[in-house]
């Protein structure tokens, strides 16, 4: 399936903002590809389907996820809005024909990151965080930070991921805190070795 199909079928599937958030993270996904010479055309796709699990309301994503096999974790069944992630791995797969495995892990840790990311995948959840109609103080500055370096870019996407999660006490999965935690380390080994 073309590109301009893809946008189409996503169009028909999402209300308007959620399709318009999409493009932007399609777009900003594009440029940072480019930045860190990542394929464009996956990067592009996985940032257009990043989302496609949100055509399940939030409220049905435990029994979609139920009815469809996807596995639960303690934290998505007390938080199910992140099943999104697992259901848009689902669609992408089934309506979308996708197959390529860096393209559905860009879907899949779209969300709340992992620790082993692939390039095009913490390139998927910068432009998540990152695209034009996101605000927050400092964004500016890390949408820089994330043309010139991936890995700091992502440090400072998990901390503010993080303390928003802790603003509005929700959950915060595991694998934020695994993503975290492994770019954590390598810049304290990188202290010490100074």
């Amino acid at each position: 399936m073309e590109l301009v199909q893809m946008k189409e079928l996503l169009k028909a599937s999402l209300p308007v903002k959620r399709y318009e958030h999409s493009l932007a993270v399609c777009e900003t996904a594009r440029e940072f590809a480019l930045a860190h010479d990542v394929d464009v055309a996956k990067a592009e796709i996985s940032g257009l389907l990043h989302d496609c699990g949100r055509e399940v309301s939030s409220r049905d994503n435990l029994d979609k996820a139920a009815e469809l096999g996807i596995e639960v974790d303690k934290i998505e069944r007390n938080q199910p809005i992140l099943l999104h992630a697992k259901l848009g791995v689902y669609y992408a797969q089934k309506k979308y024909g996708i197959t390529d495995k860096t393209i559905l892990e860009g879907i899949l840790y779209h969300t709340t990151g992992a620790p082993h990311m692939s390039k095009l995948a913490k390139v998927v959840y910068l432009a998540d965080l990152l695209e034009p109609t996101r605000s927050f103080p400092g964004i500016e500055e890390m949408h820089e930070l994330a043309k010139m370096d991936l890995e700091k870019a992502m440090f400072k996407a998990y901390a503010q991921t993080i303390r928003y999660l802790l603003e509005y006490d929700l959950l915060i999965h595991p694998s934020c805190i695994a993503g975290y935690n492994e770019i954590a380390i390598k810049y304290k080994k990188k202290k010490l070795a100074r």
